[in-house]
């Protein structure tokens, strides 16, 4: 038992020791302390929630001594809030065999003021940092993750430049995420660095439907490796970095700065009126122009958050990027370098209106006509030949169910597409076509590829 507690404490204070938090303001009081749950932790936007079975645990901090004028209460919850990221998992589950839940409340109340105790003697050094600081400190430490990736035809012709993002570094090989727009139409490719200096690197597969693509080459110089964040947790308003290198090398590794603008974005890539695109596309309005496509989209925290992939431009639009997310883009490109190919992103190949987002005014214009009760459900404009749906529906059918997937909208359906199916499937679609009924069965998932 001694030996566990003593684990613990140390464990706590050896990584306690020398953090720093961002934290500017100054009011503090009484700190309620996250409860320990036997249900496990989750996050939810940059907040720790605990599961069931909770027993909350209240801490007054001191109240006469103040350091740097910061909140304190907040410095303890994310420095608590790390801790338990950390040692939650592999700790409690070891105490609590030998121990009483009681037991491990009362160690783990002592833990805590053993953290407050050091933080007020100066044993654990707590350092304000301001935005401009952090942004400074992106630009210093993660900016160089970001390299330009040249692609060249047969002939040694240049077709383009872009941005690329340090994604893995497996033995001797480095991998590199990009756009696959940046990579098309490509027989060689070079990684450019900010130096001028070159390195041939092999296209090791692409995603046409999300637009990722996956370099690599050999190398024993040490390069620095993109941190991807969990970008479920990115929220509107969020402060981001751009980092690319538009119209060129010329402004290489140019940094930007914004924030996200908007989440579970689509658009209408060849203005038809239908939403063509199933990414849920990251809107931000840090500054991006062609050459930009392919570099990373930075939170605060020096995270990649988003493969930036494109910019609506236009006399009556401004400021309006988009980026890949990050969890999505991780997910292809993982598949990709095992496999050269991901599964991940089925094509159905329609274009459509989201009945969800029509008003009646709008559904009245329709021909033919959506019958009425009808609410939710995709209004089919077009079907691509190399699609999945491809001759088995048509315009003006509206596709209701696809698999056990029910259509509400197109944010749930493109999520719940994604969790649920890969390329290859066998799944039956149902859509009402002149207001019946129609369910086709046996259809074979494709990909874009």
């Amino acid at each position: 038992m001694k030996k566990l507690f003593m684990f613990l404490v140390l464990g706590i204070l050896l990584f306690t020791v020398g953090c720093t938090s961002n934290f500017s303001t100054t009011s503090r009081a009484t700190y309620t302390i996250p409860p320990i749950t036997t249900a496990g932790q989750t996050t939810n936007g940059g907040t720790t929630s605990w599961g069931t079975n909770t027993a909350p645990h209240n801490t007054t901090i001191p109240t006469t001594k103040q350091i740097n004028s910061l909140d304190l209460s907040r410095i303890y919850a994310e420095v608590y809030a790390r801790i338990y990221e950390e040692l939650y998992d592999t700790v409690r589950a070891e105490v609590i065999a030998d121990i009483s839940q009681e037991r491990f409340d009362a160690i783990y109340n002592q833990v805590i003021q053993e953290i407050i105790q050091k933080i007020s003697d100066g044993d654990i050094v707590v350092s304000p940092q301001s935005v401009i600081e952090r942004v400074m400190e992106v630009a210093r430490s993660n900016a160089s993750s970001v390299i330009g990736v040249s692609t060249y035809s047969a002939t040694g012709q240049l077709l383009g430049t872009g941005s690329g993002v340090f994604f893995k570094h497996i033995g001797d090989k480095y991998y590199i995420v990009t756009n696959a727009h940046v990579v098309e139409n490509g027989t060689t490719f070079e990684v450019v660095f900010e130096d001028g200096s070159t390195i041939q690197a092999i296209l090791r597969g692409v995603d046409q439907l999300v637009d990722i693509a996956v370099l690599y080459f050999t190398s024993t110089n040490t390069y620095t490796i993109a941190t991807f964040a969990d970008s479920n947790l990115v929220q509107k308003g969020d402060i981001i970095l751009a980092v690319g290198n538009p119209s060129g090398y010329t402004y290489y590794n140019s940094m930007t700065m914004g924030i996200v603008s908007g989440i579970n974005r689509y658009f209408d890539t060849d203005n038809d009126g239908s939403r063509d695109m199933f990414v849920n596309y990251m809107q931000h309005d840090a500054a991006i122009n062609a050459g930009n496509s392919g570099g990373a989209l930075f939170n605060l925290a020096g995270q990649v958050v988003g493969i930036n992939v494109i910019k609506i431009s236009s006399v009556e639009i401004e400021g309006m990027g988009f980026a890949i997310p990050s969890n999505l883009a991780k997910i292809i490109a993982d598949e990709i370098i095992v496999f050269g190919i991901s599964s991940r992103m089925v094509f159905l190949g329609i274009s459509f209106l989201d009945l969800s987002a029509l008003s009646n005014e709008a559904k009245a214009t329709l021909t033919p006509p959506v019958p009425s009760g009808v609410t939710n459900g995709f209004y089919v404009i077009g079907v691509d030949s190399r699609g999945s749906l491809f001759g088995k529906i048509q315009a003006g059918d509206i596709l209701v169910s696809f698999g056990s997937i029910e259509i509400v909208d197109s944010v749930q359906f493109v999520r719940a597409r994604f969790e649920t199916y890969r390329v290859g499937d066998i799944v039956s679609v149902t859509y009402l076509r002149n207001g019946q009924l129609v369910t086709v069965n046996d259809i074979v998932l494709k990909s874009r590829n």
